[in-house]
């Protein structure tokens, strides 16, 4: 009889396995191609609510745009990292926010004065201004950083050609985690007939800024939508709930510091009104949040 218990149970275990294979879950590890992103972020009301990590969750001791900062905000239980992506002075892609050196790292002068060796030689600053040792990462070496970790969301800064991100993105192979962030419906388009698989994030605000976004006809799997930093209407999460696509809700500042001040509450009243990902500068406190929702 022994031998046969153990058989059923191994049997039992290979089905729950097998069975645990075919569902994408609430977690962006083993996103592999542009299909598996999509359909992790096809809205349905029994999904988890995410935590977008602005600039990668900078908190002391580590800096924003930062592989470490990444990392440790993926541990205290962001989804997303939403980082910044700018040229240097040979023309590669870089993680910066600023079209200056001076407020995050130890150098001074604009990103694209330096080639890409001259600024790994420059080190990132914390919050208080502190060096930290973390050298400025490339998008290879970010996208390189995210497989079966995190969805990046690339905010791609002026002056930047689409070409050259789409590019970048193939080449890694990270369509399945990666989400271009556009600022007009104009961009979105441009960069939709550079790679049609591509997911972006665009934002509308209103009835009228989605209907807009319907007049373009792109197919709605290829977006999440950026719905400001304030709440918008009650109604504008239905109609994009409707077209099953998630709702992000820039916290950061003016949400964040009501948090701070108020608590979880603030957060999780947020959520229950209809966002989906909490794009914020406070990690830690919107996990706790979810946490005890």
């Amino acid at each position: 009889m022994k031998p046969l218990k153990t058989t059923l149970i191994l049997a039992l275990l290979a089905v729950f396995v097998f069975l645990g294979c075919g569902q994408k879950g609430d977690s962006p590890q083993g996103l592999k191609n542009a299909g598996d992103l999509q359909e992790f972020f096809k809205w349905s009301p029994n999904r988890k609510p995410l935590i977008s990590a602005h600039r990668g969750g900078p908190v002391p001791g580590y800096p924003e745009n930062a592989l470490k900062t990444f990392q440790y905000s993926i541990d205290a239980g962001a989804d997303i990292i939403e980082c910044d992506i700018r040229y240097s002075k040979d023309g590669m892609l870089v993680l910066m926010h600023d079209r200056s050196l001076s407020r995050t790292t130890t150098g001074e002068g604009l990103v694209s004065d330096y080639t890409l060796e001259e600024l790994k030689r420059i080190e990132l600053v914390d919050v208080n201004g502190l060096p930290t040792g973390e050298k400025i990462p490339t998008l290879k070496e970010t996208l390189d950083w995210a497989r079966n970790k995190a969805v990046l969301h690339l905010d791609i800064k002026e002056g930047i050609e689409p070409s050259h991100v789409v590019e970048e993105i193939r080449q890694s192979d990270a369509k399945g985690f990666s989400v271009v962030i556009v600022y007009s419906f104009e961009k979105m388009m441009q960069y939709y007939h550079l790679d049609s698989d591509l997911m972006m994030s665009v934002t509308a605000r209103s009835s009228d800024e989605i209907q807009r976004l319907k007049d373009y006809n792109i197919p709605m799997e290829n977006l999440k939508i950026f719905v400001g930093v304030s709440e918008p209407e009650p109604h504008v999460y239905q109609e994009l709930h409707d077209l099953k696509r998630y709702c992000i809700l820039g916290t950061m500042h003016n949400l964040d510091n009501r948090a701070f001040k108020h608590g979880v509450t603030v957060y999780q009243e947020l959520y229950r009104n209809g966002a989906d990902i909490l794009s914020t500068d406070n990690v830690e406190l919107v996990a706790e949040a979810i946490r005890s929702m």
